[in-house]
Formats: C-alpha cells, sequence, structure tokens
C-alpha cells in the first residue's frame, strides 16, 4: 500500500500536478494588452492580477514599460497601472518599497515582484525574453 502511493505521489509531481504555482489572472485582465490606470481604493485587493508600479523617471536605457507592453501586446494582458506615490496607499507597499515594479499578485497576496534595486532582476526590466520567461512561471498566458 505505500509503495503505490509513494508511485502515485511522485506520478503526481513529476506531471506538474501537486505545487503547481501557475495561475490564471482574473478573466477581466485577459483583454487587449493595455496599461489600466487604477487607484489605490479601486483595487480588488482579494482578485488575481499584474500591477505594475512606476515612478515619473526611468533609471534603465531601455524604458521598462516598452518590455513590459510588448508581453501584454502579444498575450493580450492587462497590467493595473499605478504611480508610486498612488502605491503607497495600497497593502502591497508593506513588502514592495521601490518602483518601477511588475508585482504578481494572487488571492490578494504577493506572489513575486520585481525589485528596481536589486541586481539579479536588472534583465527582466530590459529583455522581453527574461521578462516573459520570469512572469511565464506565475501566470498562465493565452496563445493568440
Amino acid at each position: 500500500m505505500f509503495k503505490k502511493l509513494l508511485v502515485i505521489l511522485f506520478s503526481l509531481v513529476l506531471t506538474g500536478c501537486l505545487g503547481s504555482k501557475k495561475f490564471y489572472l482574473d478573466d477581466i485582465y485577459y483583454n487587449s494588452g493595455n496599461f489600466v490606470d487604477m487607484s489605490a481604493s479601486d483595487i480588488n485587493e482579494k482578485g488575481n492580477f499584474v500591477l505594475y508600479t512606476y515612478n515619473s523617471y526611468c533609471n534603465f536605457p531601455i524604458p521598462c514599460e516598452d518590455i513590459f507592453k510588448k508581453f501584454m501586446e502579444k498575450y493580450k494582458i492587462d497590467f493595473i497601472s499605478m504611480p508610486f506615490d498612488k502605491f503607497k496607499k495600497t497593502s502591497f507597499y508593506k513588502k514592495i518599497k521601490y518602483a518601477p515594479s511588475i508585482i504578481i499578485i494572487k488571492n490578494g497576496k504577493v506572489v513575486d515582484y520585481l525589485d528596481a534595486n536589486e541586481d539579479r532582476d536588472t534583465a527582466k526590466y530590459q529583455d522581453y525574453v527574461s521578462f516573459k520567461s520570469w512572469i511565464s512561471k506565475y501566470i498562465y498566458v493565452k496563445k493568440y
């Protein structure tokens, strides 16, 4: 009996049915691939979405917004967009202290985010393939 259970658990792990991080965003975000401006009070903090918070300036050679927009347009996924001064009024500010940032939210909780203050995230801000690889580990994208 124990061997059967072990074989079943091992099979589930191999097929990815156990412990998968990937999830679907709320349906309203599979739309047209735009930034959707929203205030802190309008965010459904219990939802599944991607939030882009930004400063009025960009320190990167390639504007990171261009990298994100390319992904959004290709997969027709809308990201909530919010200036950092308004973002500070959300509960997510307790965890994310720097902008620009892409924040992946599942059931109102931060799953992962890009940290503008960390060298390890620089490529994700500057390279489409790196950004796509990172975000695709967490959310399902639809093929168009």
